[in-house]
């Protein structure tokens, strides 16, 4: 039998499996299941940055092995307006007037995970493929993310896949590569 990665959008039943790797993609492994949950419940509305709507599943042989979070730039800080002020109850800290972590004109690479037992399969590639597609369907000329300089493995991945640095950005208090993808 060959092993498979197939794509798919989320949907709303993805909720929980979308908080979990937001969260790993965080690296936030230490949580309790009363967060996963609420984070669960921001990913089963429509209007948030870590909704179902952005969410794209990669599966493999049909079990979900990895996820990925994007959007179009130009509607992140409308998102992000309706997002932060439900996850500050998780989070503790307010991080309103936190630069934007994208604009119009970019396509966003919010979070990727690979659950840890289907690492090496190429399935962050097959996400990281599925991005530029979304990119190029609604017709938006950049794709970015922000990456952990420290964080060697994401990072070679990124280079990997025809990302390349363009500056840096703050975001969460913390100081980013930010990457893009002409």
């Amino acid at each position: 039998m060959t092993e498979k990665i197939t794509i798919r959008k989320a949907t709303p039943a993805d909720a929980r499996f979308i908080a979990e790797n937001v969260l790993r993609a965080l690296h936030i492994d230490e949580t309790d299941d009363s967060h996963i949950e609420h984070l669960a419940g921001i990913s089963r509305r429509g209007d948030t940055l870590y909704s179902w709507r952005n969410a794209t599943i990669a599966e493999y042989d049909g079990v979900p092995a990895g996820l990925m979070v994007s959007y179009d730039g130009a509607g992140y800080r409308r998102m992000r307006d309706i997002t932060f002020p439900m996850i500050r109850i998780y989070v503790g800290d307010d991080y309103s007037s936190m630069d934007d972590e994208a604009c119009a004109g970019e396509y966003y690479l919010d979070s990727l995970a690979v659950l840890p037992k289907f690492r090496h399969k190429g399935i962050a590639s097959a996400l990281i493929r599925e991005l530029f597609r979304q990119r190029d369907e609604y017709g938006i000329p950049l794709a970015t993310i922000a990456v952990d300089p420290g964080n060697e493995n994401a990072y070679r991945l990124y280079l990997r896949n025809g990302f390349r640095r363009d500056g840096s950005i703050t975001v969460f208090n913390t100081t980013y590569d930010r990457l893009i993808q002409p």
